[in-house]
């Protein structure tokens, strides 16, 4: 069995990945997928939001993929640190926002579904990097022109380190990584992107991009 593996994530990390997919066939290939990653140890299949939230509850998941729409509305069970990688249809981008669950770590579009794309969206997730696929972003930075409704019309307001930090976290850069871009401590870093979090309404670093870029706190040219 050839395994697909990369650098960015430590050698030694597993994960256990489960699949909510309420059609059999694309449990099946997702995890036909799955297995193949040297970084999945265990992948979990669940037909239905209920079984997905029993299965976290009771065992420790590091990552759940999403593989259909119609869980915007869904709520993670309290205490469940379980990181959500969400696949969104790149040719249906108005559904995939609005279906978007608030609390996604991660995004992936189906026509990126290949081995190679979710063995990258896996590992970023599981490191705390934003993922989120370009045309996603694009549609997100076209919309950021539009009029906002009433709580979002007002952007955050950033101070010029943070909009720096904010640039830094949009490229998928850890906390260590952008310390040494702006030449601060590791712990100065985390405290930047935790004021960013708390600014921008977020729950994850990957959120606060889809925000930043819906607000037009980020620009095209910085995606």
């Amino acid at each position: 069995m050839t395994q697909i593996g990369s650098r960015e994530v430590p050698v030694d990390l597993r994960l256990t990945v489960a699949v909510c997919a309420s059609s059999e066939l694309v449990r099946r290939g997702l995890g036909s997928i799955l297995d193949d990653l040297a970084i999945v140890e265990n992948d979990i299949h669940c037909e239905s939001w209920e079984q997905a939230c029993q299965l976290m509850s009771a065992t420790p998941v590091d990552i759940l993929i999403i593989a259909e729409a119609g869980y915007g509305s869904c709520q993670l069970p309290d205490g469940v640190q379980t990181k959500v990688l969400v696949l969104v249809d790149a040719t249906d981008l108005r559904t995939a926002l609005k279906d978007a669950p608030p609390w996604a770590h991660g995004f992936l579009a189906r026509q990126d579904l290949t081995p190679t794309g979710l063995d990258e969206a896996v590992r970023r997730v599981a490191v705390g990097k934003s993922q989120i696929p370009a045309r996603l972003a694009s549609e997100l930075i076209r919309r950021a022109a539009a009029p906002l409704p009433s709580r979002a019309a007002r952007p955050a307001k950033l101070t010029s380190r943070e909009s720096e930090a904010l640039a830094l976290l949009a490229d998928g850069l850890s906390n260590k990584q952008i310390a040494r871009r702006l030449s601060i401590s590791d712990h100065g870093a985390k405290r930047l992107v935790a004021s960013l979090l708390l600014k921008l309404g977020s729950p994850n670093r990957t959120m606060a991009v889809v925000t930043a870029i819906k607000s037009g706190l980020i620009e095209p040219s910085l995606m």
